[in-house]
């Protein structure tokens, strides 16, 4: 068994706040429902910074290797700081697209992928991959959120865009919705590749302001969202958007007492 961690070390306060708030309801509903078993070869697509990787690791023990793929140089370093810190011995991380996994056919038992989904560049690849490498009767386990994130955000954006009178913000706004996908879309997308649907659980969380800035200030929208919103708007239009956008949450929160975005939640897990 393994020593004590020191809650004082700075090693340690480096790597301990390594779940983000965004990721997290989504590892307990990815946690509570893959299936589990000794000796099992895993894969966990996207990691970031070792979410749920490193959780994956400790939970299936020594007997199990548990690979880790991402192409995100800053996070696999900090995923091999938490490994280090941690003295954990049955992972392997795989610097490379999940396009091409450097993995023999037929020799992973689970494969799962907290919020990658909406990440992967080229899915059908990425799927087809996961395919070849998933033993027969093997799951790939994915936690993803479909459209409807953050609707109540993009019902605002929408009444702006009308003010504006330009078709083309609407356009964009339906195109930067729809690339999420729905729960539908997903599935079929994952049945071309020839996986079976087993499971399915939706589920939903929400974010709370009572202050229209500290929503557009969040660390979450600065870093996840800021960038696709701003792309849908011409630059010379920003300044008025963003103004405007305030003006519409601060009318939610006069009349609500908060504005609340949701974000829906979906557990699908296949069989090959």
């Amino acid at each position: 068994m393994k020593g004590k961690l020191d809650w004082q070390s700075q090693r340690v306060v480096n790597i301990w706040d390594e779940i983000t708030l965004w990721s997290a309801p989504f590892g307990r509903l990815l946690l509570e429902n893959i299936p589990m078993g000794t000796e099992w070869n895993v894969v966990d697509l996207g990691f970031g910074t070792g979410f749920p990787l490193i959780e994956l690791s400790q939970r299936f023990g020594n007997g199990s290797t548990i690979y880790g793929v991402d192409i995100w140089p800053a996070g696999i370093n900090k995923t091999k700081e938490k490994i280090e810190v941690l003295t954990l011995s049955n992972v392997k991380l795989i610097e490379q697209s999940a396009t091409s996994i450097p993995l023999k056919n037929n020799s992973v038992d689970l494969i799962s992928s907290n919020l990658g989904v909406n990440n992967f560049d080229e899915r059908e690849k990425v799927y087809h991959e996961c395919y070849r490498i998933l033993k027969k009767d093997s799951r790939i386990c994915l936690t993803t959120n479909p459209v409807g994130t953050f609707k109540e955000l993009f019902e605002l954006f929408e009444i702006i865009f009308l003010e504006f009178d330009d078709s083309k913000l609407i356009q964009n706004l339906k195109n930067s919705i729809s690339r999420r996908g729905t729960k539908d879309s997903i599935v079929q997308e994952l049945k071309e590749v020839g996986f079976t649907l087993t499971k399915e659980i939706s589920d939903k969380t929400n974010f709370r302001f009572v202050d229209p800035l500290a929503l557009l200030d969040h660390s979450l929208i600065r870093l996840g969202f800021l960038d696709s919103w701003e792309s849908m708007v011409p630059k010379e239009l920003h300044s008025v958007f963003f103004k405007r956008l305030q003006e519409e949450i601060q009318k939610k929160i006069d009349a609500n007492g908060e504005f609340s975005i949701s974000v829906p939640m979906l557990y699908l897990e296949f069989k090959k």
